[in-house]
């Protein structure tokens, strides 16, 4: 009991105080209404006073509404109180029908336990994914970022293991949010909120924005400027030309497809790339590596500095100069250096048409995100074959069903999952299974029990997995182990773990467990996020324009480091086992076919048949 006192204690510590409040008035005023009720029936007096006391959780609700609620987003609000609201319109009800006792009779009961329901529900809800919900809506830009800068500082889980000065962040983009507030440009702002956030590099730290007619701008501005190609760095390091518009500047200055490149704005290539960030909508890169593949798209989208020095703006200098873009001809030059069609290096300068965020994302996303499903009718945690010994089963979350998933935040344990994956294995074993691809690939997480259970079938040696801890007492105190079982009847199965960037979570923790079965082997172009603590921080800006969400909670290794997540140095966590290689015809397949062919998939189905 007191490990579960630890854990329930770890999510209520950091509450919204509004929403216990409100629930537990709700809870205590519709018992009291009850027996307050039977008290005056009893003694034969006027029931004037009760039915004035049943409007009053409504009055509280519609005063709630106009002053606490999630001012510009009403899907929130509704997320939050819609249960607490309905609660209290149904607490009126015997008010109006009060003149009628038999109803009452009846109704009575009813409704008190409808509204202790609807406030446990409302306790409830947000505990395991949104408990630290804090509301800055009714503040201006500056306000709400400040507030929600210290929210960060009392509350993220990991600022101290990853180093994060949030102070300094905070003073490095106040100016961005100042101009955004003195010139009401809500774009400016969720721009300003997306790369503050990429400075956690934390997949957990994800910037959110209401409404597409701000977030479409908003990483417009992100994404810089376009002068008609972008670029991608090959595993054998050369860097080279991708999506050359034949109509655009780079095609007339002679850049072609495939075209080497050797510098951008006066530094040698290699080192130019080095010194970008791929700062853009919610991409984060705990893992340095990874961010690597990336950057050279995000440099081709940078102009030269306008004081003559070599290389480009930071990305506060960069925001502040892009909000006041109103024509083409206000955005910078580049200077792009190349090896042209008779071996020499030439050095053009380019001119820019436009936001660079469209071109941009034509040639990270199907490097990143997987667009063509080979088996798109195929639900989370099934099986299929896809050839005579190899079987196909996809992961997109960790998640089973809410009853059971919450159950098991608590015992670490599903069993209906591993019911569930026993019946599909040995349904593939039946029809010649001998290897099984477990695709990964942007998973969103949910509960590390479902890793858990799929680890126990494929070890014959129980191992031990992670620590939750809390340190609400100061010094870190674990509050238990969690155990993989030892069942193994699986264990003669050749299992390929495909992952990407985009497997996070308790997507990790499937990583980190699978990986110590000797049969499984971890594969894909980059490893997953690595970014494993557990989430529940909510910080809502002005007027609901955008939010950020962050991780509250600690889980640990074995050793005491923090479990999964990457330290300062960003060194991934969960390496490869095998990592394939981004070869010019491997990116030229993933270009012409992304919306026809898994090729990624391919790759791997291959990959097992050479074996």
């Amino acid at each position: 009991m007191k490990n579960v006192f630890l854990l329930l204690l770890n999510r209520v510590f950091s509450n919204n105080p509004v929403i216990w409040i409100f629930s537990i008035f709700l809870i205590c005023f519709a018992v009291f209404l009850r027996k307050f009720y039977k008290k005056l029936l009893r003694a034969g007096k006027s029931l004037k006073l009760w039915r004035l006391l049943c409007f009053i959780p409504l009055a509280l609700a519609l005063f709630h509404f106009a002053f606490f609620r999630i001012k510009g987003n009403f899907w929130s609000t509704r997320y939050y109180y819609l249960w607490l609201y309905i609660a209290s319109l149904v607490l009126a009800l015997p008010a109006l029908t009060s003149l009628w006792p038999r109803i009452n009779k009846i109704l009575h009961p009813l409704i008190m336990t409808f509204c202790i329901l609807c406030g446990l529900y409302t306790i409830y809800k947000p505990l395991v994914w949104d408990s630290a919900m804090r509301n800055h809506t009714r503040q201006n830009y500056v306000k709400s970022f400040i507030s929600t800068t210290k929210d960060m500082e009392k509350y993220y889980s990991l600022k101290d293991w990853k180093k994060i000065d949030i102070p300094a962040l905070r003073e490095k983009f106040l100016p961005v949010i100042q101009k955004a507030q003195d010139t009401k440009n809500p774009k400016l702002l969720a721009a300003a909120i997306q790369a503050y956030a990429y400075y956690f590099y934390d997949g957990h730290v994800s910037p959110y924005v209401s409404q597409w007619d701000v977030w479409e701008p908003s990483v417009c501005m992100l994404g810089g400027h376009d002068y008609g190609m972008s670029m991608i760095r090959l595993s054998d390091r050369s860097v080279v030309a991708v999506f050359v518009d034949e109509e655009g500047s780079a095609y007339q200055k002679g850049i072609r497809e495939w075209t080497v490149m050797t510098s951008w704005n006066g530094v040698e290539i290699n080192k130019a790339i080095d010194s970008v960030e791929f700062i853009y909508g919610r991409e984060n890169f705990p893992v340095k590596a990874s961010e690597e593949i990336y950057k050279p798209v995000m440099l081709a989208t940078k102009g030269q500095r306008s004081d003559g020095k070599p290389g480009q703006y930071g990305i506060v200098e960069e925001l502040m100069q892009i909000a006041d873009i109103t024509e083409d001809s206000q955005r910078p030059a580049a200077l792009a250096g190349f090896i042209d069609e008779n071996g020499k290096e030439v050095v053009v300068e380019l001119t820019a048409k436009g936001t660079g965020a469209y071109r941009m994302e034509k040639a990270f996303v199907p490097i990143t995100w997987h667009s063509y499903k080979k088996f798109p009718d195929l639900k989370n945690l099934h099986t299929v074959m896809i050839n005579e010994d190899t079987a196909y089963m996809v992961r997109y979350n960790e998640q089973f069903g809410e009853f059971f998933d919450v159950l098991s935040y608590f015992t670490n344990h599903n069993p209906q999952v591993r019911r569930h994956l026993i019946k599909e294995l040995d349904a593939r074993k039946a029809e010649g299974m001998k290897k099984l691809i477990i695709d990964a690939r942007s998973n969103q997480g949910g509960y590390w029990a479902e890793g858990v259970e799929t680890a126990s079938l494929f070890t014959k040696e129980p191992f031990e997995m992670a620590r939750r801890g809390t340190e609400l007492f100061g010094k870190p105190q674990m509050i238990h182990t969690v155990l993989v079982e030892a069942d193994g009847r699986f264990s003669d199965i050749e299992v390929i773990l495909l992952v990407d960037m985009y497997c996070m979570s308790a997507g990790d923790s499937l990583v980190k467990v699978l990986s110590q079965c000797p049969n499984v082997t971890v594969m894909g172009l980059m490893p997953s996020n690595c970014s494993c603590q557990e989430t529940g921080g909510i910080s809502f800006l002005s007027d609901g324009i955008c939010w950020i969400n962050y991780p509250v909670n600690w889980l640990y290794e074995l050793d005491g480091r923090r479990y999964i997540d990457t330290d300062d140095s960003r060194e991934c966590t969960l390496p490869l086992d095998v990592q394939i290689p981004l070869t010019k015809e491997l990116v030229h397949s993933l270009y012409t076919e992304y919306e026809t062919r898994d090729v990624i998939l391919d790759y791997v189905i291959d990959y097992l048949k050479k074996e």
